[in-house]
């Protein structure tokens, strides 16, 4: 491969293997936040878990520190859509000082599509030591009717 290099300073290459290192170099100076791997997982976000029984889909969903009440399920045709809110806890010692307080308001978002059908009307949900977990009973599927034809 041939590549051009700026002889002026010999900082600047031009081929993108270049470009891509110096983007990496100035996001990386900038905040550990930023590096292309975390933009957009920082590893803090929860993992949907779904299994997929003889009865039903189960899915599992890790969301400590929420109230049932901050939890919202939607089940529309064969997509599932769970929506969660946490808010950082006002203190109630307006004396109290704290050194580091690591809750926030936090929104999370997901929507699946699901891989069989489901009787959403009979979804139902559950939330225990933090973790979410929802039951959708599977439909049965219609067995494959045989028709006969007979030629006149």
């Amino acid at each position: 491969m041939i590549a051009r290099w700026n002889h002026g300073n010999g900082l600047i290459p031009v081929t993108l293997r270049g470009v891509d290192d110096i983007f990496r170099a100035v996001l990386d100076r900038m905040s550990t936040d930023f590096s292309p791997e975390l933009m957009f997982d920082n590893g803090n976000s929860p993992r949907l878990e779904m299994e997929v029984g003889k009865d039903a889909v189960t899915a599992k969903l890790p969301i400590a520190g929420c109230r049932p009440e901050d939890i919202d399920i939607e089940v529309v045709g064969d997509n599932l859509t769970i929506r969660a809110t946490r808010q950082m806890e006002e203190p109630k010692d307006e004396k109290a000082h704290y050194l580091r307080r690591e809750r926030s308001y936090e929104e999370y978002e997901e929507s699946v599509k699901l891989p069989v059908r489901v009787k959403g009307g009979e979804t139902k949900a559950e939330y225990v030591d933090g973790v979410l977990t929802v039951t959708l009973p599977r439909e049965e599927e219609a067995q494959p009717r045989t028709h006969v034809v007979k030629v006149h």
